[in-house]
């Protein structure tokens, strides 16, 4: 089991690396953690580091699809946290598949109406799970043109929908958007870039 999080620019700092690490460790002392960062500075010992390739060169969330290349040093089941997210729980019961991409369902998003040429989309990539190896085929597809897809989409979430990429969803419940309430007793907050104390 690996968990992972990636660290790019100074929006979030090693803090919010080392939150999440004491936090998930509790419920997943096994597992091996890992940060892919351009800077390692106080992140914990106990996080391994990836360093950030330096080509290509992605912007912000656009790193996270550098996970799915079969050059990064974790293997088997492997689990990735956004950095804004708050555990208040054990999330395991709602992660139970590593066989297939699994991502959020945005259920606040279900009640809007989205304008086709926006590409917007009813998924959220704050916490993805899947087994190394077998999601190649993404970051491929993305390298052939990248810098295309970096302008046409805002966002790695709509990259995936509108691409066709074959993605699941984790059962409703998993977290609670804090700007959306509804699942208070959600084991994940999910701040979705608003910030908070930590």
């Amino acid at each position: 089991m690996n968990i992972i999080f990636v660290k790019h620019g100074e929006l979030y700092s090693s803090d919010h690396v080392n939150l999440l690490y004491n936090k998930l460790s509790i419920y997943y002392p096994s597992a091996i953690f890992w940060c892919y960062t351009e800077n390692p500075y106080n992140i914990c010992s106990e996080v391994n580091i990836i360093p950030v390739l330096i080509k290509p060169t992605l912007k912000k969330w656009w790193n996270k699809l550098a996970l799915f290349s079969n050059d990064m040093p974790f293997k088997g089941e492997c689990l990735f946290f956004d950095l804004d997210m708050e555990i208040i729980s054990d999330p395991s019961s709602f992660i139970t598949d590593y066989t297939k991409l699994t991502i959020i369902n945005a259920y606040y998003k279900n009640e809007l109406c989205f304008e086709h040429h926006a590409y917007n989309v009813k998924i959220n990539s704050s916490i993805i799970a899947w087994t190394h190896g077998g999601q190649q085929h993404i970051w491929d597809k993305f390298l052939i043109n990248k810098d295309y897809y970096m302008r046409k989409y805002a966002g790695i979430d709509r990259f995936l929908v509108h691409e066709n990429i074959m993605i699941n969803t984790f059962k409703d419940g998993i977290v609670n958007s804090v700007a959306n309430k509804l699942y208070e007793n959600a084991p994940v907050n999910m701040y979705n870039g608003i910030s908070y104390s930590l």
